[in-house]
C-alpha cells in the first residue's frame, strides 16, 4: 500500500517547522511494512506542479493531509494560515481524483473538525494523535472496508450530512512508537530565518504527550488530552544523538505545550544527554516555576540554550484569573536565573485577558521594565519580549465560556475564523496607546498583533507570506 503525506503548513512568518507529526505517521506506517512518502509544502516554489509531480509519480492509493496551525493568534493584525492550506486541499482532490482517499489530520484540524469539514465540503478526517488511527485506516481500505467503522480516532460527516467523532485513540506507551522519519524530510533545509539560508538549522523533538494545567485560554488539552505521558529520558537522548549526528541538526527545539511540567522527568533527561555526551544545543516552551531553579544549572549543562518563557503577566491577580498555578516572583527568579547562567529568553507576555485593566497591564509592564535592567542592562541583550494584545479564543476552553457569558461572542459563534477577547474593561485605543509608549521605550519588545518593533526583515518576510496565500 502506497501513502503519501503532505504537510499543508505555508507558514514561514515565525521559523519552519519540521513536521514532526507527520514524520510520527510516517514512521509508524513504515514500521508496518507500507510504502511511504512525505511532501512538506513550507518550501515549494510550485505548489500545484509538485502536488502533480508527487501524485503521478508515487500512485498513491491513501493521501493524509496535516493541517497545523490555523491563524498567528495576533490581535488586531492576524495572518490566517488556513486559507493557503483550504487551497491546497482543494487542489489535491482535484488532482487526485475521486477514487483516493484523502483523509484530514493535524493539531489544527482536531481543535476544528467540524468547521473544517463542512467549509472543506470533505467527509472524514482524524481527530487527535494519529499514528494508530491512521494504521487502521490503511487496514480498512486494503480489506475494502468502510473507513467509518473505526471506534477511535476518526471523525466524519455522514451522507445526510450528520457530524460524528469518535473518541481519540491517545499512544499510551510513547515508546512504543518508532522515531520519526527524519530521512523523508530534507532536514537541511529547515532555518531560524527563512530570509537567510545560511543560518542556524534546527530540528525538534517531544519528550512527552498531553497537559494537566488548567489554562482558560489553551487548547493542548483538547489535542493532546488531560492524561500526561512521558518517554523514556534514555529514549529521548538516543534520539538526539542520532539527530546530532546522523543528521547534523545541532540545534534542536523540544515542541511539549510545557517542558518542565515534571521536575525528576525534566532531571533524568538532562542527566541522559549528559551520560550519552550529546553535543546539542536546545531549547523548549518552559513555564516559569520556582521549584525548577535548581535545576537550571544542569539544563546549561545538557545544552539549554534558550527558552520561549509562558511569562504571560507580571500580574499576581491576571494570573489568577487566567488560571496560572504561579506567582509573579516566580517569573523575575526564573528570568535572572537564565540572564545568570546566559541561557537566551523569549518572553511570552499577554494583555487583555479576562478582568484586565490599563492599570494592571502597566502595573505588569512596569515590573517587566525592572526586570530589563537586571545585572545593569544584560537581561535586554540576552532576550526579547513578544507580547499579545487580546487572547484568541478556542472551542471548549474556559475563555470560550467567559467570552459568551460577556457577550463578546455568542453561543454558536464559529471560531475557525479567529475571534479575540479583550477585557470590557479596556478601551482598544487606550491598550495601543500604551503599548506604542512601552515599545518606544524597549526596543527589543514586540508586539506583532500591532506592528510594534518588528524584527529587520519582517516587513519583506510578510509580503512572502502573503503571496503564499494563492497556489
Amino acid at each position: 500500500m502506497r501513502i503519501l503525506i503532505i504537510s499543508a503548513s505555508r507558514e514561514i512568518i515565525h521559523v519552519m517547522v519540521p513536521p514532526l507529526g507527520e514524520a510520527y505517521i510516517a514512521a509508524y506506517l513504515l514500521e508496518q511494512g507500507y510504502d511511504v512518502q512525505l511532501l512538506d509544502l513550507v518550501f515549494s516554489e510550485n505548489v500545484k506542479g509538485d502536488i502533480e509531480k508527487i501524485i503521478n509519480n508515487f500512485n498513491p492509493q491513501i493521501i493524509g493531509i496535516s493541517i497545523r496551525n490555523i491563524d498567528s493568534t495576533t490581535y488586531p493584525g492576524n495572518l490566517f494560515f488556513y486559507l493557503p492550506v483550504k487551497n491546497i486541499i482543494n487542489l489535491v482532490n482535484l488532482i487526485a481524483g475521486p477514487d483516493i482517499p484523502i483523509i484530514l489530520g493535524g493539531s489544527g484540524f482536531s481543535i476544528f473538525p467540524e468547521e473544517i469539514l463542512r467549509d472543506l465540503n470533505h467527509s472524514i478526517g482524524v481527530f487527535g494523535e494519529g499514528e494508530y488511527v491512521f494504521g487502521e485506516i490503511v487496514k480498512q481500505v486494503e480489506k475494502g472496508e468502510d473507513i467509518r467503522k473505526i471506534d477511535r480516532g476518526i471523525c466524519f460527516v455522514d451522507d445526510r450530512g450528520n457530524y460524528h467523532q469518535k473518541p481519540p485513540w491517545r499512544v499510551e506507551n510513547l515508546d512504543d512508537l518508532p522515531f520519526p522519519a527524519r530521512q523523508l524530510l530534507d532536514n537541511n533545509e529547515y532555518s531560524f530565518d527563512y530570509m537567510n539560508s545560511k543560518g542556524r538549522m534546527w530540528g525538534n523533538i517531544q519528550t512527552k504527550r498531553g497537559c494537566t494545567k488548567n489554562c482558560i485560554y489553551c487548547s493542548y488539552k483538547l489535542i493532546e488530552g488531560p492524561h500526561v505521558r512521558y518517554r523514556s529520558p534514555v529514549k529521548i537522548a538516543e534520539e538526539l544523538d542520532i539527530m546530532v549526528n546522523n543528521y547534523g541538526i545541532e540545534n534542536i527545539f523540544i515542541v511539549d505545550s510545557l517542558f518542565n511540567l515534571n521536575h525528576d522527568h525534566v532531571k533524568e533527561i538532562c542527566e541522559a544527554i549528559i551520560k550519552r555526551k550529546v553535543d546539542v544545543k536546545w531549547g523548549c516552551n518552559y513555564a516559569p516555576d520556582g521549584n525548577f531553579l535548581d535545576l537550571m544549572p544542569l539544563m546549561k549543562e545538557s545544552g539549554a540554550a534558550h527558552f520561549a518563557t509562558g511569562m504571560e503577566s507580571l500580574s499576581n491577580e491576571m494570573l489568577g484569573n487566567i488560571k496560572k498555578d504561579r506567582t509573579a516572583d516566580e517569573a523575575i527568579m526564573t528570568s535572572r536565573k537564565c540572564v545568570e547562567l546566559e541561557i537566551e529568553q523569549l518572553m511570552h507576555i499577554m494583555v487583555g485577558g479576562p478582568g484586565e485593566t490599563l492599570q494592571t497591564v502597566q502595573s505588569s509592564l512596569d515590573q517587566l521594565e525592572k526586570l530589563s535592567n537586571y545585572m545593569g542592562g544584560i537581561w535586554q541583550g540576552d532576550g526579547d519580549v513578544m507580547i499579545f494584545t487580546g487572547m484568541r479564543i478556542y472551542p471548549d476552553t474556559q475563555l470560550q465560556k467567559i467570552a459568551i457569558k460577556e457577550g463578546i461572542i455568542e453561543k454558536n459563534t464559529k471560531l475557525l475564523t479567529p475571534k479575540f477577547y479583550i477585557s470590557p474593561k479596556i478601551i482598544e485605543v487606550e491598550l495601543w496607546q500604551l503599548m506604542r509608549k512601552y515599545c518606544e521605550r524597549n526596543p527589543r519588545w514586540m508586539v506583532p498583533g500591532l506592528g510594534l518593533n518588528n524584527p529587520e526583515g519582517f516587513a519583506e518576510l510578510s509580503q512572502i507570506q502573503f503571496s503564499r496565500y494563492k497556489v
